[in-house]
């Protein structure tokens, strides 16, 4: 059975809110601010996410192949264009922020990466097998 076709939504916010809420308590800790670069990593990690959501899910049940194939070309795109977004958030950023917006960038990376590499894992072994 496919999954249905915005049944990631839900997940996605979800992990975008606890991103959010962990971001924020690593900062207050650290006593630093939180600047709208770091609300711009938390959209951009949500929006690049559910946009390859929707497209590796639209494949997975009618074209297992074609998913897999899906599935690294979206790792390899999240890895390019996130590589893009960051080189302008740190070009943009004042020489003081640039250590720890970059670190938080790559944390989320690295977090959204798990959480849709997890995701899409668990749903590719739920399909029927031919």
């Amino acid at each position: 059975m496919a999954p249905r076709r915005w049944s990631f939504l839900i997940p996605i916010l979800l992990f975008t809110a606890a991103m959010g809420l962990l971001l924020w308590i690593a900062f207050y800790g650290l006593k630093q601010p939180l600047e709208p670069a770091h609300g711009i990593m938390l959209l951009w990690f949500a929006a690049i996410t559910t946009a390859l959501h929707l497209w590796q899910e639209h494949s997975m049940a009618t074209d297992p192949k074609g998913f897999v194939r899906r599935f690294m070309a979206g790792l390899m795109l999240k890895m390019l264009l996130s590589l893009g977004v960051l080189v302008v958030l740190l070009i943009r950023a004042p020489k003081e922020t640039v250590m720890p917006n970059g670190i938080a960038f790559a944390l989320l990376y690295l977090a959204f990466l798990a959480f849709s590499t997890a995701r899409l894992t668990g749903l590719s072994r739920k399909l029927p097998k031919a």
